[in-house]
């Protein structure tokens, strides 16, 4: 599974890699979200916009975007899930996982946007 930082725009983002056991943890932390109020979106605009990992190892699920307070699970097949990330819980974890393979100013830089 690929994690691309979305923190740049024109510049490549910083990607990493998770464990199979991050794996496994990510997808059960996801299958526990409730839905989404209407409405809800990812973070827009210019600077960090969120976490969007491809390469999972579930066969039907073409992207997962981790942005501000949800989850977006968009399928293979165009079906998409808008999940609620209370208190950016999903994120922050996922965050901590980068950080070990990010240049300390990107680590600096997220955590700092995490914090709002």
């Amino acid at each position: 599974m690929d994690v691309e930082i979305d923190l740049y725009s024109g510049r490549r983002n910083p990607v990493f890699g998770l464990a199979p056991e991050a794996e496994a943890d990510l997808m059960c932390r996801i299958a526990t979200l409730p839905l989404a109020p209407p409405g809800a979106a990812p973070l827009q605009g210019l600077g960090y916009r969120g976490l969007r990992i491809t390469n999972g190892p579930a066969a039907n699920i073409a992207e997962i975007v981790v942005s501000g307070e949800v989850v977006v699970v968009r399928d293979r097949d165009g079906a998409e899930r808008v999940l609620r990330d209370e208190g950016r819980a999903v994120e922050h974890w996922l965050a901590d996982l980068a950080a070990a393979s990010l240049e300390p100013t990107e680590a600096s830089v997220l955590r700092r946007e995490l914090r709002g």
